[in-house]
């Protein structure tokens, strides 16, 4: 009988290709067989920095289920399957929650490699005292709904965590200027790369001055909710 292969959930740099764990490239470049990522062209550009070389498939939110069977049918046949997202720890709003759900059902071992996360990286310089956390990823595109959703989160004393598109950027501000008019917030754009900032203060603060920021990259919200 075939010995069954191994998933590594890999967390992967946020820009800065130094931030990659030290455990993560010995796996990658000892253990590993294949590797699924979200994005094999921005995958390549890591694998080369470090001089790793193993094939790449793209495993991405749209793919079929007939793509996630083929990491699914690596492990079985006794390979070592690893996972990576653009940037980022995978599963956290993305498709890795997905391969590791049809892993475990399937009986496969399924290991963690921890790394860079921009919901904890975000969080550890916004000075914010509260302890409770709740992540709510991207809101919906939908104005109504949006608001509703941070309705929703106003119940929820901490730090409320989102992410947030450039193109979309300003929108979230507005809604949240809405629900949470006198709440402070810190914003990082650009985590770990060479113009990164992190801009504080209450959302129509931030309004503001939105024009003396290059609304470039992912934007992670982080809202102060207390008593």
């Amino acid at each position: 009988m075939e010995t069954q292969g191994t998933l590594y959930i890999i967390a992967t740099p946020l820009g800065n290709l130094e931030d990659i764990t030290l455990r993560a490239l010995r796996v990658l470049r000892e253990d590993v067989d294949i590797i699924f990522c979200e994005d094999t062209r921005q995958t390549r550009k890591l694998l080369n920095h470090y001089n790793i070389h193993l094939p790449l498939q793209s495993l991405h939110s749209h793919s079929s289920d007939f793509k996630y069977q083929k990491a699914l049918d690596e492990i079985s046949k006794g390979r070592s399957v690893a996972y990576l997202t653009d940037a980022g720890t995978p599963g956290i709003s993305d498709p890795g929650s997905r391969l590791v759900n049809k892993c475990i059902t399937e009986g496969g071992p399924v290991i963690p490699l921890p790394g860079p996360s921009a919901l904890s990286l975000l969080v550890s310089v916004t000075g914010f005292r509260e302890k409770n956390i709740v992540f709510a990823g991207f809101l919906s595109k939908k104005e109504g709904r949006r608001i509703n959703e941070l309705q929703k989160l106003k119940a929820f004393q901490g730090i409320i965590v989102l992410y947030e598109s450039p193109h979309r950027i300003e929108k979230l501000l507005n809604a949240i200027k809405t629900v949470f008019p006198h709440n402070q917030l810190v914003i990082g754009r650009e985590m770990t790369k060479i113009y990164e900032e992190f801009i504080r203060g209450t959302a129509e603060d931030i309004l503001q001055d939105l024009s003396l920021y290059t609304l470039k990259g992912e934007f992670t919200v982080a809202i102060q909710n207390s008593m």
